[in-house]
């Protein structure tokens, strides 16, 4: 028994999970030809509409009200595209008309950001979160990279202090060999002490957003080999890539994926573009190049036809996986404040603590200074308490720039002039 088997079924058997015969299982599918793979995806896609209209409430309602019931249980691949696409904001209203309504399961909540529009929790019981984990160890075993190999993460803190949460974390990252930076700022002081981190840990794996990993890059330290980047939750950009490239001197892997979905394109060794992972979600991309994702490994909330906000390329099949090229979609920065270097997704996610918080975006300037913070809050009374949380965090502030606002507010920015996180305004 290898190393990395021998450890998931250790993890398997004291936290009572099953990742190792699910890897087993993604294994076996894309060791399949063509053919055969397409069989097995019409049928997951036939049993997650089934499931959908049986036990959702906002499917059962969303095929009577249409006539769409022979879709849900006599599926045929054509027809998909008839049923009405999902997005954030009705999923957001309806919430809770997703999830099987008797459900026995314990649930755990990913939250999502997203590309545009506010905050928005999804329930996964344990198999959906052994999917999610699967998935994400069969992609990084295609480079070599094992559960036995250190991984380096970079993170917001934002953890509950609680004894229980810090424990159930430090389980987690010892059963996942990873280890965490926390980023507070990209200020000379700071990118030195998480150089000095990384030099020490000497990882196999770096995991974090471009905008994050560049920001390492940039330092006038001495470049080092870190043997996989794997970058996610922004958009990839080329020279982002080469900035990363050339200072970690190794090849950038990029992988697209969102709370709703998980892991649903990878970056596969002697590609050039993402790789749907079609048997966890299935990819359509609409006439104006919008994803939309349907899921496949979560029966508890399944999310079917979910607009994504992302935009990609579709660049074809290779062995008959389908290819894709994200064009737009959710993009931060290292912006300046003063003589502070802040990243955008940290204030973010600090900022999204707060449930309240419907929306918010960066608006910046053509040097990259931070003008204006918006946020989107029902409840005004909780605006001071942001503005103090934000201070504190970055020791600065920056917090008078926080306004309350409305979606007039919100610049549109970008090739698809939408509302985005970051917006340039001149």
């Amino acid at each position: 028994m290898t190393i990395q088997n021998l450890s998931l079924f250790l993890a398997d058997k004291f936290s009572n999970r099953n990742i190792r015969q699910k890897l087993k299982l993604l294994n076996d599918f894309y060791g399949r030809d063509a053919l055969e793979r397409e069989e097995i995806i019409f049928n997951k896609l036939a049993f997650t509409l089934k499931n959908a209209y049986e036990y959702s409430p906002y499917y059962y309602d969303l095929a009577e009200k249409y006539n769409l019931r022979d879709i849900f249980l006599n599926f045929k691949i054509d027809n998909l595209k008839d049923i009405p696409p999902l997005d954030k904001n009705i999923l957001k209203s309806n919430k809770k008309f997703f999830l099987k309504p008797d459900t026995t399961d314990n649930l755990n909540y990913c939250f999502t950001n997203g590309s545009t529009g506010g905050r928005v929790s999804i329930a996964y019981n344990q198999e959906a979160i052994d999917w999610s984990s699967a998935v994400t160890i069969y992609c990084r075993n295609q480079y070599g990279h094992k559960l036995s190999n250190k991984e380096v993460h970079l993170a917001t803190d934002t953890r509950n202090k609680s004894l229980k949460s810090l424990t159930k974390q430090f389980m987690k990252e010892f059963a996942n060999n990873r280890s965490n930076i926390f980023i507070k700022d990209f200020n000379e002081n700071s990118v030195d002490e998480y150089l000095n981190f990384l030099y020490k840990q000497k990882p196999h794996l770096l995991h974090g957003m471009p905008s994050q990993i560049e920001g390492l890059s940039n330092s006038d330290n001495k470049e080092f080999y870190i043997p996989i980047i794997e970058t996610s939750g922004e958009i990839l950009r080329s020279s982002q890539r080469k900035n990363i490239e050339r200072f970690f001197s190794t090849k950038v892997v990029d992988r697209y994926g969102l709370a709703e979905s998980g892991i649903v394109a990878y970056q596969m060794p002697n590609n050039d573009y993402l790789s749907v992972i079609d048997f966890h979600a299935f990819v359509e991309i609409d006439t104006n190049g919008e994803i939309l994702v349907t899921n496949l490994n979560n029966t508890v909330m399944p999310l079917i036809r979910y607009r994504t906000g992302d935009f990609c390329e579709n660049k074809g099949k290779v062995d008959g996986v389908q290819q894709i090229h994200i064009k737009g979609g959710r993009e931060h920065c290292i912006a300046l404040y003063k003589d502070e270097k802040i990243n955008t997704a940290t204030i973010e996610d600090l900022i999204f603590q707060d449930s309240e918080v419907k929306d918010l975006q960066f608006q910046v300037n053509r040097n990259k200074e931070i003008t204006s913070i918006i946020i989107e809050i029902d409840n005004s009374s909780i605006y001071p308490d942001i503005q103090h949380k934000v201070n504190l965090f970055t020791k600065t502030d920056i917090g008078k720039l926080i306004t309350l606002g409305k979606k007039n507010d919100f610049k549109l920015s970008g090739s698809q002039l939408k509302q985005l996180r970051v917006a340039i305004v001149d």
